[in-house]
């Protein structure tokens, strides 16, 4: 589908409460080139489907001003709204801080006894701020994904955010170049979160202060609502209706 998709993403309904900014994502964005097959077998079976989000701040909510506010809540809403006769479960496993290799640690603790149909995993981010050895990340990210592999569970890699800083960090398109690649060899969906927020400031429907928290590093409610809803979009549209 060529063009732009647009999702209009609303706030929870309260009085006095207004309308969402529309978030309108570009194609590349809003559509995965790859199957979520796990996934998608799960949705036809079971009518509770278990979703895990994993990763560091951009995941446990830092910037977010309450809990239902950051972006596994927004996912979780928008792909209960869209569809009907099933739960979404989206389990938020999101430790501030971390990089890759400590996120592997816990992996099997806080995401696999989970049993989930699918791992979202955000990660880049911190490894590239301390210049961790890319070819260290890769190994760290394909042991990772081969661990889930071979449980059956889906996964969808997350890239860094879009912020001010980020171009004067060395390595930091190196890294986002590398998600994507890893995503390549292995089958695996990312979406682009960097590519979505660029494109949000750029085609001047925010800026860039309406994106970020005051630390202008972490996303703050309307980019986390934007992310969820996207991705809810994304997600839904690989599977079946």
């Amino acid at each position: 589908m060529a063009g732009v998709l647009f999702f209009v993403l609303y706030c929870a309904v309260t009085v006095g409460a207004v309308a969402a900014p529309v978030c309108k994502a570009p194609d590349s964005v809003a559509y995965f080139s790859e199957p979520i097959p796990g996934l998608a077998k799960v949705f036809k079976s079971d009518k509770i489907i278990r979703i895990v989000a994993f990763g560091s701040s951009s995941t446990s909510g830092a910037g977010a001003s309450a809990a239902d506010k950051t972006y596994p809540a927004r996912l979780q809403a928008g792909l209960n709204a869209r569809f009907k006769g099933r739960v979404f479960e989206v389990v938020n496993r999101g430790r501030s801080g971390e990089f890759a290799a400590q996120m592997l640690a816990r992996l099997e603790r806080d995401v696999l006894a989970m049993n989930p149909a699918l791992v979202i995993w955000q990660t880049g981010v911190n490894d590239a701020l301390r210049k961790v050895d890319p070819d260290a990340f890769r190994r760290t990210v394909e042991m990772g994904l081969a661990q889930m592999n071979a449980l059956g569970i889906d996964v969808i890699l997350l890239d860094q955010q879009f912020f001010p800083g980020s171009v004067k960090v060395a390595g930091y398109q190196k890294y986002l170049d590398l998600i994507r690649d890893i995503g390549a060899a292995h089958g695996v969906p990312v979406f682009k979160r960097y590519k979505l927020m660029a494109h949000l400031v750029e085609s001047a429907q925010f800026t860039i202060d309406e994106l970020l928290a005051s630390d202008q590093f972490h996303l703050n409610d309307t980019s986390y609502d934007c992310l969820g809803n996207v991705l809810a979009g994304a997600i839904s549209a690989s599977l079946p209706h």
